[in-house]
């Protein structure tokens, strides 16, 4: 099996399993407990967060302190033709946001802002490793906008979307940090599992 039909395997695997995952809510608030406690968080003065759908670990209550604590707060715009732009928000009031062509949701006004705009991004994930290297569905949103832009990047999972091994490519972006309902895990260096190629 090459790395592509790996992955593929893997998200649905890792899609399942974390939508297996039981209070959710609870667990979303022991998340953002944790971040709110990190120097990254506590020194930036603006952040970039992904608007939660489905299964994936809830944000509305970091965005929420964020905002509440005068950080200037951007969330990921899918457009219809599928591409990733990014608006400033004011608030997080859910009747300011409406539901895109691709699921997620969006601000119905849109202010642009662009990569490096932020000094810290918050990403979504399907699975991740102690190496720092995440999948997620497959359209390389993150793995673009981490790699256009210099900023402290943090995933946040449940704990149990851990695995012992995330195959990854070249332009796979490894995460800084990824945080869980356990606590902070830290990303070690491990030579032993070699970089994957096509």
């Amino acid at each position: 099996m090459d790395i592509r039909a790996t992955k593929r395997y893997l998200r649905r695997e890792l899609l399942a399993r974390r939508a297996q995952v039981e209070d959710r809510a609870v667990r979303s608030a022991q998340i953002a407990h944790h971040v709110l406690a990190l120097p990254a968080f506590q020194a930036a003065y603006a952040i970039h967060c992904y608007l939660a759908i489905g299964s994936e670990v809830e944000t509305a209550y970091l965005i929420s302190a964020a905002l509440t604590q005068g950080k200037a707060v951007v969330v990921p715009v899918v457009t219809d033709d599928g591409r990733l732009r990014h608006s400033w928000i004011r608030d997080i009031d859910m009747a300011d946001f409406t539901t895109g062509s691709h699921g997620t949701l969006i601000p119905r006004r849109i202010i642009p802002a662009l990569p490096g705009d932020w000094d810290l991004t918050f990403v979504p994930l399907l699975g991740f490793d102690r190496q720092g290297y995440r999948i997620g569905y497959g359209k390389g949103y993150y793995d673009q906008l981490l790699g256009a832009a210099t900023t402290y990047a943090v995933g946040l999972a449940f704990q149990a979307q851990e695995c012992p091994f995330i195959p990854h490519e070249p332009h796979d972006r490894r995460l800084d940090l990824v945080v869980t309902e356990e606590g902070v895990g830290e990303i070690v260096a491990s030579p032993s599992l070699p970089l994957l190629s096509l």
